[in-house]
């Protein structure tokens, strides 16, 4: 266990990062599950899928502002107490929203869930930033990521076979037992660290190269979204697949999602996050204009994959060149980072629901944000990577 990646560390740091890959898994259960399940949630509720799918921007757009809060706490409260906290607060929202009739008091969980949930991204990779060298960073980012796509594995398998309310019930009753493991383990290492200096967003988007990498990350973020987010809808209104055969089919995306992770954490240390985020896009971008056509169910799981393992290579590659950034501007740039992401996410799909109550379908849908994906990345690729 002292041993990590050829760089020993001490068991501290190990129980510390151990924990940071809990919160994650809490966060992560059923992002996936959720999308998977909002057409069976809309027959138990009784709401039209298009109403229920704002499920996701009231938990994205929250997420968004939330995250730009922690940083500035830093200065304050130690990581420790923070993690907690929020831990915590995730987990009663969960209880609440596994508990409601109406969708209203739904989507006002969801939004509890959001600002709470925004903690763990952006802390994690403050503290890895923080507590291990450059060298292993890459793959440290990698597997943290990858408990996110365990965790959806774990509730899409759950969504298959129970009614929905428990989607929320486990990452309930997981946030709380880490919460309750963050607030009174003995970690010195954790009680102690704060962020550095004051939280000043503006100073750091001030940076040139800063504001490049943030512009290419919402980007990407509001194409991706406005497709992965319709994946149960489109499956259960093209394909007219019941909830079992959403959550099994979806099972290969996150599966190729966790592998993608990893390739991409290698690409990110071995070649170099250009590298990573080239081929995560040009991946990404191929996959999801493919999903423009229609293919037998094995057609649709290998594209679904592909598109998957496209978004997280690019994304641990992104991830990475964060961690990478000055230390006077990692706490500030974790923030950003998950709060521009997610909120352009939101709008994205936001956005192209406009277009789809309107009568646009999915596949016209798909096809639109594969090729704004391929067009952004032969700009961006030499825009932000390049220099």
């Amino acid at each position: 266990m002292r041993e990590l990646f050829g760089k020993k560390v001490v068991n501290e740091e190990i129980v510390i990062y151990f924990l940071l890959c809990c919160g994650c898994f809490t966060i992560s259960f059923n992002v996936a599950a959720i999308v998977a399940a909002v057409p069976a949630i809309s027959a138990d509720l009784r709401v039209s899928d298009i109403l229920v799918s704002d499920i996701i921007p009231y938990y994205m757009i929250p997420y968004g502002f939330g995250a730009l809060l922690y940083a500035p706490l830093t200065q304050c409260r130690s990581y420790k107490y923070i993690s907690g906290v929020s831990l915590l607060l995730y987990a009663l929202a969960c209880f609440y929203c596994a508990s409601v009739s109406a969708l209203p008091q739904l989507l006002a969980g969801r939004l509890v869930m959001g600002v709470a949930g925004a903690s763990v991204i952006p802390l994690g990779l403050m503290i890895i930033g923080q507590l291990f060298d450059k060298n292993v960073r890459g793959r440290l980012v990698g597997l943290f990521f990858s408990c996110s796509f365990l965790a959806s594995i774990a509730g899409l398998i759950l969504s298959g076979t129970v009614n929905w309310r428990w989607l929320f019930f486990v990452p309930a009753l997981i946030g709380a037992v880490t919460a309750a493991f963050v607030l009174f383990l003995p970690l010195k290492s954790f009680s102690h660290v704060r962020g550095g200096g004051r939280i000043k967003y503006g100073n750091a988007l001030k940076q040139h190269h800063i504001q490049k990498v943030f512009f290419f990350i919402m980007v990407i973020s509001f194409l991706y979204h406005a497709v992965h987010t319709w994946f149960g809808v489109y499956l259960a209104r093209r394909y007219h697949l019941n909830q079992m055969a959403i959550s099994s089919l979806l099972l290969i995306p996150l599966l190729t999602g966790a592998v993608g992770q990893v390739a991409g954490g290698y690409l990110s240390d071995k070649k170099d996050r250009a590298t990573a985020c080239a081929v995560g896009l040009l991946i990404l971008s191929c996959s999801t204009l493919l999903l423009s056509g229609r293919y037998p169910l094995w057609g649709v799981g290998l594209v679904l994959g592909g598109v998957a393992f496209g978004w997280t290579i690019g994304h641990n590659g992104m991830s990475t060149v964060l961690t990478d950034f000055p230390e006077a501007y990692r706490s500030e740039i974790a923030s950003l980072n998950s709060s521009l992401r997610f909120i352009s996410g939101g709008v994205g799909f936001k956005i192209s629901r406009i277009f789809i109550e309107r009568g646009m379908s999915f596949e016209m849908n798909f096809l639109i944000m594969g090729l704004g994906m391929l067009v952004s990345g032969l700009f961006l690729r030499t825009l932000v990577l390049d220099e």
